[in-house]
């Protein structure tokens, strides 16, 4: 080798052993900031938790702590440390604190959780910028779409697209398209289906800090779906005590084809029902084809208390409670809604209620029921079981009913541990609450069955 030769292979060598070390620092640098984002993320959320319990704010507490632990991937050890601490005392380590939130103190609260949503968000930009020095594209897009999850806002102009200030690079122009769908003004938005969902054309979206309605209906049947959702807030609210800080969505179609096909993105392709509370997007899905206003009200209205409920206190409650509730909220005949004014607390619809009292199930029939598996085999079954949970749900609530405050005291106490779950996000068993429930309330079931057919008969 002459000494030309050698000297040009030296220095390409050398080029390359640069180029590598340095990409190399921007990898550790990208690897020391996840790890200082996940800690801090970490600890903002058990400042806030751990700073709530004496407040009354119990579920919202829990919340913060499973928060933590699920935001930080298990990194910060003191996050679960306090949430093992809440879950092994149990009723022990609110009981001298446990009281009624003020209605201050639960807003305080959503104006802090929500201060804490946008730092989330923010953290993950500043790692995809990161991840993308590092070259590590597949984990710059992974940041990218939290960040899009959390609501980062997607902008389009002459420059190219942005995502929260972050420009997507032309090279990723497919990859945006599939995890966002295109409004009816050209805005775009974030799709968590991902690109196997049906893209619509002339999508409507109505939104606000509480509620994003998007359909593909028309104009005015969007802003009556937001108006509706909007009013049901409030009681809610006022029953749980607390409420979700993120929006609530809502995706109503106009067609059944485009509601299966998206069911089908989102892995419930076997669902018969036209509605569904999907937690794992954290939204509503439901299908407006062939249905009235008043039934379509009642739809959206019911699958939206679901949501409400899992958004605030991410617990897995069992079939006959959860439906129970969102029956309370949006059965027939239990709301009322002129176009401006909900009203809630009604009687289910009496052709409804005629049917369970004819021939009413037991306690243990309601107690066990699968509401998922009872629609895909008999849908008069299913409604006989909707109206019996909503039923009992009513008579534990009843005023004067000796068992309502066992029945809340359970309700709590499956809010506040957040029995089931280990995450925010996905549904997990109900099988802690269901067992919860049996210990406080199986020695008085005969009396308990009893007085409840007999509230019922005279309903």
């Amino acid at each position: 080798m002459n000494r030309l030769h050698a000297t040009f292979v030296f220095l390409v060598c050398s080029s390359f052993c640069l180029a590598q070390s340095a990409n190399d620092i921007n990898v550790r640098a990208y690897e020391k900031k996840l790890k200082e984002e996940l800690l801090q993320t970490g600890q903002r959320h058990v400042d806030l938790g751990w700073g709530l319990r004496k407040s009354g704010l119990i579920p919202q507490c829990t919340y913060q702590l499973v928060l933590a632990v699920e935001l930080s991937e298990g990194q910060h050890a003191g996050a679960k440390m306090v949430l093992n601490t809440v879950r092994t005392y149990k009723d022990a380590f609110w009981k001298s604190k446990r009281k009624k939130p003020m209605l201050g103190a639960q807003k305080s609260y959503e104006k802090k959780a929500a201060g804490l949503v946008k730092k989330d968000m923010l953290g993950q930009v500043k790692l995809a910028r990161a991840a993308n020095k590092a070259k590590l594209t597949g984990k710059m897009t992974a940041h990218l779409v939290k960040v899009m999850r959390y609501g980062g806002k997607i902008t389009f102009n002459k420059s190219g697209a942005k995502i929260e200030g972050f420009k997507v690079e032309d090279e990723l122009a497919k990859w945006l398209s599939e995890q966002t769908v295109t409004l009816k003004n050209g805005e775009r938005r974030f799709e968590p289906a991902g690109k196997g969902a049906p893209r619509l054309e002339g999508l409507e979206e109505v939104a606000d800090a509480h509620l994003i309605v998007r359909t593909d209906l028309d104009a005015a049947a969007a802003k009556e779906l937001h108006a509706l959702g909007s009013a049901l807030w409030s009681p809610l609210q006022k029953r749980l005590a607390g409420a979700p800080t993120r929006a609530l969505r809502l995706i109503v179609f106009a067609k059944k084809v485009d509601y299966d096909a998206y069911l089908k993105a989102t892995g419930y392709g076997g669902v018969t029902s036209k509605g569904l509370c999907d937690y794992g997007t954290f939204q509503t899905l439901v299908c407006a084809e062939g249905l009235e206003s008043g039934s379509l009200n009642a739809l959206v209205l019911h699958e939206l208390s679901h949501l409400f409920f899992f958004g605030s206190s991410p617990v897995a409650m069992p079939d006959w409670y959860s439906e129970g509730f969102a029956e309370s909220f949006g059965g027939q005949g239990t709301f009322a809604w002129n176009g401006k004014a909900l009203t809630v607390g009604g009687l289910i619809r009496s052709d409804r209620l005629d049917a369970i009292q004819k021939d009413p199930m037991t306690l243990a029939q309601i107690l066990a029921g699968n509401a998922m598996n009872l629609l895909s085999q008999n849908h008069e079954k299913a409604m006989r079981f909707y109206a019996m949970s909503w039923a009992l749900q009513r008579f534990l609530m009843t005023g004067d009913n000796q068992l309502r405050k066992r029945f809340l005291d359970w309700e709590a106490k499956c809010r506040g541990e957040l029995l089931g779950s280990q995450s925010t996000w996905n549904f997990g068993s109900a099988g802690s609450a269901t067992k919860a429930f049996l210990a406080e309330f199986r020695r008085d079931m005969p009396l308990t069955e009893k007085a409840f057919q007999a509230w019922l008969a005279d309903l």
